[in-house]
């Protein structure tokens, strides 16, 4: 029976000098090469720079970790993480495992992401890579052909892809993950619930098509995205509406993806976000119950896992 367990103690918003690392990194590195940051500066980006320098590592830390570790044990593990970003769930994880490698498209990312583990104390635990995106997965699929990996993390990642991107990303995950492993998804919007609380921040609006979703977006109570959206439309004027950019802004992902990357992939799950921590991460929603109503009343049967608003899954290999 799964119980309960965070790691609150490695939490460091209470840490002030780690953090005054981390957040400097971060601004360094990211934050400062942003178009608006001239404009805006630190003021403007507040509410990001808090999320990347240590919210997303605290929940990540206090809440993911620990569920992982509950079902698939993280000692002396190697991770693979597709899209480390900034190095929030990087880490987190190198705390706790071997050694991960972390791999992202925007090599100021990679830079920040090696300065906060070397604040963290963990710049040995991890090693870096940039890549074109058209390379990233190429890239990943031959460094670890041979030596392969015991978790693929792939941590608020999926949901930025297209489609093709998404499928591949699945295949390459299992194909560098030893027997055995795992595949860890987190932080992933479920499309087959009715308000996208990862991008737009409406209701519906992930269910819509994606040109409908360039009109409607103008509505977003979302400030940055709803003007980088308006902004771009200008920008392209009468040449080919952005629905690439939409799309790397994050859609939603649901079961079928999974379907078609996995082999039985319900048989597969051995954590879920109906795990207690996942459940205290991210409370239980009305539209939930419905989802789970649907599919009971019309007889389809899926993982737990698959009816939450988030998809948070650990899938065996």
């Amino acid at each position: 029976m799964t119980e309960l367990e965070l790691y609150s103690t490695h939490r460091i918003r209470n840490r002030p000098e780690m953090l005054a690392k981390v957040r400097q990194a971060v601004i360094e590195h990211r934050f400062s090469k942003l178009s608006g940051w001239e404009e805006g500066g630190e003021e403007r980006y507040a509410a990001d720079i808090d999320r990347h320098a240590f919210k997303r590592h605290d929940s990540t830390v206090e809440y993911i970790v620990p569920w992982v570790n509950q079902s698939f044990p993280l000692e002396g593990k190697t991770i693979v993480e597709v899209g480390c970003g900034t190095g929030s769930s990087t880490a987190a994880f190198a705390k706790f495992s071997g050694h991960v490698f972390g791999y992202d498209i925007a090599g100021a990312s990679v830079e920040g992401a090696k300065a906060r583990l070397a604040a963290h104390g963990l710049a040995d635990r991890a090693t870096f890579c940039a890549a074109e995106p058209q390379a990233l997965l190429k890239t990943i699929e031959e460094r670890h052909r041979e030596e392969k990996a015991d978790v693929v993390l792939m941590f608020a990642l999926l949901e930025h892809q297209t489609l093709a991107e998404r499928l591949e990303t699945l295949r390459i995950g299992q194909a560098v993950t030893k027997p055995g492993g795992v595949i860890v998804i987190a932080e992933t919007p479920n499309r087959l619930t009715y308000f996208d609380h990862h991008t737009s921040q409406l209701p519906f609006f992930h269910m819509l098509p994606l040109d409908l979703q360039l009109l409607i977006a103008k509505e977003s109570p979302r400030r940055d995205f709803r003007e980088n959206i308006r902004l771009k439309i200008e920008e392209c004027g009468d040449g080919d509406p952005p629905l690439e950019h939409l799309i790397r802004w994050g859609q939603s992902v649901s079961f079928h993806e999974f379907d078609l990357a996995f082999d039985n992939v319900d048989s597969r799950i051995i954590g879920s976000g109906d795990h207690p921590n996942i459940m205290r991460l991210r409370p239980p929603k009305s539209e939930e119950v419905a989802l789970r109503s649907f599919m009971e009343e019309t007889g389809i049967k899926r993982h737990p896992g698959f009816m939450r608003y988030f998809l948070d899954l650990i899938i065996r290999v």
